[in-house]
């Protein structure tokens, strides 16, 4: 009789040997394609007291095929432009205009605090889309209101740019600020957890990459020869085509142990604890995955000490006789602090306090046979902040209803903590010969760090027909 994980194996199978399909359906005539919508990402923003700078996105539903100017009307209120506040590009005759680059969805313009200018709070910039040229029309949100004070979001709704198809970006989203903040997810490699008294390094997940230890402390010590067949096993292409082999070799019960815990538990990371004794850290074989566009990121070795209350990181090619030295300085107002090999610090998520969840690629641990799981990468998953972050999920079948659930039901919702309580959850499919669907039998309730309760639907998975284009209702159901 066969088990569930024999048919796994034979879906895994069945992929392995699927390179692509090709789909045609040609008729004399291709369909008219949909409206190219512009829009701002909300309609109303906050502008922190202690931000000096803001980046406002103006976004389409797909590229454009050449560079095409958004003409946007600036009103200010209680404010003197360019005494005390300025945006880039500037502002004449009440007027900016965005550039969208051709082969891009999405143009920007900065807004500048003046160094030394206290504000009230009372003030406001109101920015309207108002000439959009030919082919494009105004979406919902063609008006965006910044405030100068802290605004509490009751509802809103949002297309998180994780920038179709091949998923680039890695979105963070704050409800109660209705902001959205995203960063190309290859842009980093190394996460260090900034909360004090702890010394951990996460890998980047959202490239796929896999860190595997040594029985070495001294980097330049290591060479190709202690790396002699890893390529056949650190990484999640291997272990796919190691899962469909017979028998399974006996390396791949030990691939999980070279991601981190999916769960986002900090004792369950590929990088083992950084120890104040130095012997004890490791030289570490690494992985870095893929880019966005699936071309390949490299290896590195790699070893990471204590420096008093930071992190010293060394790393290297693997052939190199010497190594590059980053140092990492703690900063507590964010939950990690990154790093890239080629580049050193870089900043990729927003302050700790800042986001509730975050879309992004991801690599997850599936089952592959009895007592086996291994790594396996997702698209379209929702991690939540370790921080402060919970959430739950509400099944319509259980008596829930989202536009029904209110405060009163919150009685009997257990939260969690596990960074993929959502995860994959709100969709099916996707795999080979499995288109992605989204499930409308649930939606979810995030608490913030602030206290603050939201319940979240997920609206679309895919906009005309692309993967990668998201969309989300959330409405305020307690306030903290």
């Amino acid at each position: 009789m066969k088990t569930k994980y024999t048919s796994f194996k034979q879906f895994l199978t069945l992929s392995a040997m699927i390179i692509f399909a090709v789909l045609s359906a040609c008729d004399d005539e291709d369909p008219p394609l949909p409206d190219n919508v512009v829009q701002f990402e909300s309609k109303a923003l906050a502008f922190d007291a202690d931000e000096n700078t803001m980046t406002v996105n103006v976004s389409l539903s797909r590229a454009v095929n050449q560079d095409t100017d958004i003409t946007i009307l600036t009103t200010f209120t209680g404010l003197t432009y360019d005494e005390e506040v300025s945006t880039l590009p500037e502002s004449s005759d009440n007027s900016l205009t965005v550039t969208i680059p051709k082969g891009a969805s999405q143009g920007s313009f900065d807004i500048a605090k003046k160094e030394g200018v206290l504000l009230d709070g009372d003030e406001t910039i109101s920015f309207v889309v108002s000439n959009v040229g030919a082919g494009l029309v105004l979406g919902h949100r063609s008006t965006l209101v910044i405030s100068f004070s802290e605004i509490l979001a009751v509802q809103g709704s949002m297309d998180p740019n994780v920038g179709g198809q091949l998923q680039p970006n890695k979105v963070f989203i704050d409800l109660s600020a209705s902001r959205q903040t995203s960063f190309n997810r290859g842009d980093w490699d190394l996460a260090f957890y900034a909360a004090e008294g702890h010394f951990d390094v996460l890998l980047n997940s959202s490239s796929s990459m896999m860190a595997r230890a040594l029985d070495k402390a001294d980097l330049n010590a290591v060479t190709a020869a202690d790396t002699i067949g890893w390529s056949l096993q650190l990484s999640t292409d291997a272990v796919f085509a190691a899962i469909t082999a017979d028998p399974v070799p006996a390396w791949v019960s030990n691939a999980a142990a070279w991601i981190d815990a999916p769960s986002g538990d900090m004792t369950a990371t590929a990088i083992a604890e950084i120890s104040m004794d130095a012997v004890q850290n490791k030289v570490y074989i690494v992985n870095r995955g893929k880019n966005p566009d699936g071309t390949q990121r490299g290896w590195k070795k790699m070893r990471v000490l204590r420096n008093g209350n930071n992190y010293t990181l060394q790393h290297a090619d693997i052939t190199s006789t010497s190594f590059t030295t980053v140092e990492i300085t703690r900063d507590t107002d964010y939950l990690f602090n990154f790093v890239k090999f080629e580049s050193g610090a870089v900043e990729i998520e927003p302050k700790k306090d800042k986001w509730d969840i975050a879309f992004t690629v991801f690599t997850n641990t599936t089952p592959a046979g009895p007592g086996l799981v291994v790594p396996y990468v997702f698209n379209d998953v929702v991690i939540q902040n370790r921080y402060a972050t919970e959430t739950a999920e509400i099944l319509v079948s259980n008596g829930g209803s989202y536009d029904d659930f209110d405060e009163s039901d919150l009685a009997n919702v257990t939260f969690s903590t596990s960074q993929v309580n959502i995860g994959s959850k709100w969709r099916s499919g996707g795999g080979p010969g499995s288109g992605p669907a989204l499930k409308e039998d649930r939606f979810y309730l995030v608490k913030d760090a602030d206290g603050n309760i939201y319940k979240l639907k997920f609206t679309a998975l895919t906009q005309n027909g692309e993967r990668g284009r998201p969309k989300i209702h959330y409405s305020l159901i307690r306030k903290a």
